[in-house]
């Protein structure tokens, strides 16, 4: 297809102006004729894109003779095509594609929140050693486990989900 050129010319610069006072007529003369000059090229110019238009979508495309050239037809042919089969071609490997993103988007999650229950179950300690705040060390660690049970439950979840998402996106 082709790219439709733009005129240098903007069309809000072609309106005709009055002249100012105290020009000449034979300026204000000149002025007009310069204005339909370049009227009469811009119409000539969209004549002409128009006329290309229509012989590129007139033209028939080469018949292919080459081996790539035929393997290029039949994809465009198959990929133009009106029927689901194409699409149904790419659900396997799309399903799988979105099943391992998903997992992989939970690996960088676990690996994030181990970096985070060394710090806590650390700071939890720190405080278990000092007599003084062992209460709040008790709670911390009870706080940090229910943390990673909850955690064990949504990596399960999505570990479900990205088995079963291959049977769920072909229905």
């Amino acid at each position: 297809m082709a790219r439709q050129p733009t005129p240098r010319t903007p069309r809000t610069r072609l309106s005709k102006a009055k002249p100012k006072s105290g020009s000449s007529a034979a300026q204000a003369a000149e002025d007009a004729a310069l204005d339909d000059a370049v009227t009469d090229a811009q119409d000539l110019a969209d004549d002409v894109v128009s006329d290309e238009g229509d012989k590129l979508a007139s033209a028939s495309l080469p018949t292919p003779t080459t081996d790539v050239q035929k393997a290029v037809a039949f994809n465009q042919a198959q990929l133009t095509a009106q029927t689901g089969e194409v699409l149904a071609a790419l659900e396997n490997p799309v399903a799988d594609q979105a099943a391992v993103m998903m997992l992989e988007d939970l690996r960088g999650y676990m690996q994030g929140s181990e970096q985070l229950v060394l710090a806590a179950s650390g700071q939890a300690m720190a405080l278990l050693l000092d007599p003084a705040t062992q209460d709040t060390g008790k709670k911390a660690l009870q706080e940090l486990v229910t943390w990673q049970t909850s955690l064990i439950t949504f990596s399960t979840g999505v570990t479900s989900t990205a088995s079963s998402i291959k049977g769920d996106f072909g229905s």
